[in-house]
């Protein structure tokens, strides 16, 4: 009789082993991965070259910019803009505008995402300097961040000055009205960038739409913090959480984080949060145990992903538009204060141990003569309707409205299509776009 080449346990234990192996090499091949993406960069595009995934073509387009627009003898670095698919060139040609935080322009962009939120309009999409894959080795010396080259280099001066050479290319090329006017939406952190832009440009813009977002000059002049306070957003939940943060041993920065993520989903999300705050109160730590299975939700995974090089420009972005309350509050971790301030005070904690100077962001709005419209979220976590109403009353030929839902404007899909198309193809003061102000859901 031939004997088997195993026996029974020991072909289960062949095969645990295998199992076994096959995880730690799965495990190996993460970690090597992550070793290699916490790596800076040691080299980027070639000025002639492009992305294999990416060719230039009359959607995609490649544009050569200075590395830092206040040296002369800067040297340049590749990046790229794209149309979007139904792009016309008569106009009108939107300008949808991001930030260092907002990762969401890649040489393959998901137009879906884009599409949604300007249904049937042409736009223009940018590549941010200091998102992957457009990260800079001149950042980095002996193998570490320099934080004041950072601040420099991938700054929002620098962005500003971005698109205004991708508006000229597109001059040049004949993808724009001829007048050379273009339009703006932009939304949270580019929010501000806008008006940033607007600042030094706005001759060359004539409609915008500014949504979810803030104004650290304005939020400062009337005594205000950049960040919504939690204690505005929901007064109940602040106060329970200011009673577990003081009789629960829970982490912080941890719970806030994820309390922040949460409430960028607005009404759904403020159940959320109050189900976690309430949970902790009463000694029932599931709803928080839950939650922070949930990836996104995660600090520690959210840390190990923003301590990347790919992460350093939204790191940047960051402490340009926090850094100032900061410094103020991680002294006195003012209780009901936004969300945002603990988590965000870790993350940043080499800025401001370093005392690295935040940029000045005051902007004088009356200069801007184009129609602008901003749109604040009734439970946006982020930003409250009242600095809204501050950044339209501050321009000239503005209108403010509020919207059911949170940060993400997630209510009322339809309604906010048909009054983004109304005033991008029609304008602020058209009877179809008044009708819409005048009855928002």
């Amino acid at each position: 009789m031939v004997k088997p080449l195993f026996r029974h346990r020991s072909l289960k234990s062949v095969l645990f082993t295998l199992l076994g192996l096959t995880a730690l090499a799965a495990a190996s091949f993460g970690y090597a991965g992550y070793r290699a993406s916490m790596k800076p960069p040691t080299s980027r595009l070639a000025l002639d070259a492009s992305y294999p995934e990416m060719p230039a073509d009359a959607q995609h387009h490649y544009l050569n910019f200075p590395l830092d627009y206040g040296d002369s003898s800067s040297a340049l670095f590749r990046g790229f803009y794209i149309l979007s698919p139904h792009f016309n060139p008569a106009g009108p040609v939107v300008f949808f505008i991001t930030d260092g935080q907002m990762e969401l322009v890649s040489p393959t962009p998901d137009f879906a995402f884009f599409e949604a939120e300007l249904p049937g309009l042409s736009y223009a999409l940018i590549g941010h300097r200091g998102h992957s894959p457009t990260l800079f080795p001149e950042v980095y010396r002996g193998g570490k961040i320099d934080l004041r080259r950072a601040m420099r280099l991938y700054g929002s001066a620098q962005r500003v000055e971005d698109i205004e050479r991708v508006r000229l290319d597109m001059v040049r090329q004949r993808l724009l009205p001829p007048d050379g006017r273009i339009m703006i939406f932009a939304a949270s952190g580019a929010g501000v960038l806008a008006q940033q832009y607007l600042q030094r440009y706005g001759d060359h813009v004539s409609r915008v739409i500014l949504a979810s977002t803030g104004a650290p000059d304005l939020a400062r002049e009337h005594g205000w913090d950049y960040g919504r306070p939690f204690a505005d957003f929901d007064s109940g939940a602040a106060a329970d959480l200011g009673k577990v943060l003081q009789t629960r041993d829970v982490s912080r920065t941890s719970l806030t984080y994820l309390l922040f993520q949460l409430g960028r989903e607005g009404t759904k999300g403020r159940v959320a949060q109050r189900n976690v705050i309430r949970g902790l109160l009463g000694y029932n730590p599931l709803p928080y145990a839950w939650y922070r299975l949930h990836p996104p939700l995660n600090w520690l995974l959210a840390r190990m992903i923003l301590n990347a090089p790919a992460a350093d420009a939204a790191k940047v972005r960051m402490y340009e538009l926090l850094g100032g309350d900061l410094q103020r509050h991680v002294a006195t971790s003012r209780p009901g204060a936004s969300l945002m301030y603990p988590w965000t005070a870790t993350l940043l904690e080499d800025y401001l141990a370093a005392k690295v100077p935040v940029p000045d962001l005051r902007i004088d709005r009356s200069r801007y003569h184009g129609e602008v419209l901003v749109i604040s979220g009734l439970d946006d976590v982020v930003f409250s309707p009242e600095i809204g109403r501050a950044i339209a009353d501050a321009y000239r030929d503005s209108r403010f409205v509020v919207v059911r839902g949170g940060h993400r404007l997630e209510q009322d899909r339809r309604y906010q299509s048909a009054l983004r198309t109304a005033f991008f193809t029609l304008g602020l003061h058209a009877p179809r776009t008044e009708a819409l102000l005048a009855s928002p859901p």
